[in-house]
């Protein structure tokens, strides 16, 4: 124990002269370049013009190299070229809203995790972490048209979600990109931006925040948010003694209570509460979708799928299946899917 204790304070104090050592060096780092920046401002003010040294061209190269490669790994562009019209596969001419262009994701997760904080450190100084790269999508692509409603398929752990957040701007793919205006979409997914040890009256304010709404805005809508969630007399008590379809119905109705976007995308919205509550949930979502927004939804539901969209896009095992109306996806999905 006692050996296992020395180990430890060993490794702090390691990492504590590390952490100094580096503080040291960008104070020195930024002296530097103030006393290069004062001996450029003297030597322009003695010839009348920029004075360029050796190091200002190699930092140009070298700014000059990255935004080349940036422009070449697929990274998502900041003014995408988006509103094109194309040919769609139908043969009429439609106005393309989100193309996602041959994207690959990969995260790097560690083999055999660490159990505790103990031996993570000890780990870390014998030098026997190792990583493997895992593959969640695998060059996929496909076109949705404006105001067209496309569902999601595929079994647990296909790049479902992940497509989502890729076409939302919460990830970066590894290669490919997606062109779509991210200032046009709202993700719903329910869950996110709860504190647990808060009341659901706090939270309703903390979740619509993050969501991007005005707390005017949360006034006016309160009650008919606690309304459609079934939650009256709820309210004043911690969101950690709610059940598990409490905290969904509460999420969802804060979801879904703004305007509708130009691009709504539906994360296992579509699955909450109970049999009454799920109707109920599904009548609102087809009056969003309704009004004219371009929707993607994600459900392994099947029947919500074909109830409710125009296409279906099948992803299995992070590879792109099929893409087509949703009838003939879903059934190619439900026989690879039967027994035997």
């Amino acid at each position: 124990m006692n050996a296992t204790l020395i180990l430890l304070f060993a490794a702090l104090v390691i990492i504590f002269a590390f952490l100094a050592a580096a503080f040291v060096l960008k104070g020195d780092k930024k002296k530097a370049r103030r006393r290069r920046g004062r001996r450029r401002r003297e030597n322009r003010g003695k010839t009348g013009r920029r004075v360029s040294s050796k190091r200002t061209g190699k930092r140009r190269k070298r700014r000059a190299k990255k935004i080349a490669s940036a422009s070449r790994s697929g990274i998502q562009e900041k003014r995408p070229e988006v509103n094109r019209r194309i040919v769609s596969e139908t043969g009429d001419e439609k106005e393309v809203e989100i193309e996602v262009q041959n994207v690959t994701m990969e995260f790097k997760r560690e083999k055999d995790e660490a159990t505790s904080i103990k031996e993570h450190m000890i780990r870390t100084l014998k030098g026997q972490r190792s990583y493997e790269m895992f593959r969640a999508l695998d060059n996929v692509s496909f076109t949705v048209y404006k105001g067209e409603v496309v569902g999601i398929i595929g079994t647990n752990g296909s790049g479902k979600s992940t497509i989502l957040k890729i076409i939302s701007g919460v990830l970066t793919p590894t290669k490919g990109k997606v062109i779509v205006d991210k200032n046009k979409i709202q993700l719903l997914t329910l869950g996110t931006g709860f504190d647990f040890e808060l009341t659901g009256r706090e939270n309703v304010y903390l979740n619509g925040a993050i969501i991007g709404y005005t707390k005017e805005f949360i006034d006016e809508k309160y009650d008919e948010i606690v309304r459609f969630a079934e939650l009256e007399g709820f309210m004043e008590e911690k969101v950690r003694n709610y059940s598990s379809g409490m905290v969904s119905r509460l999420g969802f109705a804060i979801a879904t209570i703004g305007t509708t976007p130009e691009i709504l995308i539906l994360d296992e919205v579509l699955s909450v509460g109970d049999m009454f509550f799920r109707k109920k949930s599904e009548a609102r979502i087809r009056e969003m979708m309704h009004g004219g927004s371009t929707v993607l939804i994600v459900s392994h539901s099947t029947s919500v799928i074909q109830q409710n969209c125009t296409k279906a896009v099948w992803i299995e095992r992070g590879r792109l299946r099929a893409v087509g109306p949703p009838q003939e996806v879903c059934a190619a999905y439900e026989k690879m899917n039967q027994p035997g």
